[in-house]
């Protein structure tokens, strides 16, 4: 079975009339302990009029791109902070040069973005334009955080149509059906669980990530 991280965030370029291409070919990649990880080449079908784009995407952005190699580090459990940024360099190995010629190959060498799907950034506004800066240097193009994908998808659901070919959407599209998620701020009928806190997680470095300052 494929990871659910990179199913939806698959799903959330198809409804916004992307093809979609997964590399699976992934044995080279480092992955933490549990992750499976995923990378996606998506091809726009329709895309708008080129503008630019912010570093940090919202949904409405992506009819903009015309195609992009899209990397899932959806870490449900950590916010990513330059800590967790500065700890992994995992993070932005889609962009190097390798990884690059192989997504030029596959787009028969036209232009193309790079997007990394991230979990959440910083409350903070301090630390979340730290980590945006972090991964703007990288050489990353662009990072779209994974709530807002999953809103965009619950947004464009049919809670009474029927999607036999996902079982994630149908159920989320279950779960909207019966008010369990509402559309807008997608707020689960769930008050049990505790909500994330800006504490910094502690996180598994990479075997090949220096010694840096903590800030």
């Amino acid at each position: 079975m494929g990871d659910v991280n990179v199913q939806l965030v698959r799903e959330f370029f198809e409804l916004n009339l992307f093809h979609v291409l997964t590399n699976w070919q992934q044995a080279a990649r480092r992955l933490r302990p549990g992750e499976h990880g995923g990378q996606l080449f998506v091809q726009n079908t329709a895309p708008d009029t080129a503008r630019d784009l912010p570093f940090l995407l919202h949904p409405t952005d992506i009819a903009a791109i015309e195609r992009a190699v899209v990397e899932v580090r959806a870490w449900h459990a950590d916010r990513f902070y330059p800590s967790v940024i500065d700890a992994n360099p995992v993070l932005y190995e889609f962009v190097s040069e390798d990884s690059l010629a192989l997504a030029s190959d596959i787009f028969a060498h036209q232009p193309f973005s790079t997007i990394l799907v991230v979990s959440e950034l910083p409350a903070s506004p301090e630390l979340r334009q730290r980590s945006l800066d972090r991964l703007r240097n990288t050489g990353i193009e662009h990072v779209i955080e994974f709530p807002l994908i999953l809103r965009d998808i619950i947004n464009r659901l049919d809670a009474n149509g029927t999607y036999p070919a996902s079982e994630t959407l149908q159920t989320l599209r279950l779960l909207k059906r019966y008010k369990l998620v509402r559309n807008q701020q997608m707020e689960f009928a769930f008050t049990n669980e505790a909500p994330l806190t800006d504490r910094a997680p502690i996180v598994e470095a990479s075997p090949s990530a220096p010694d840096e300052p903590v800030f």
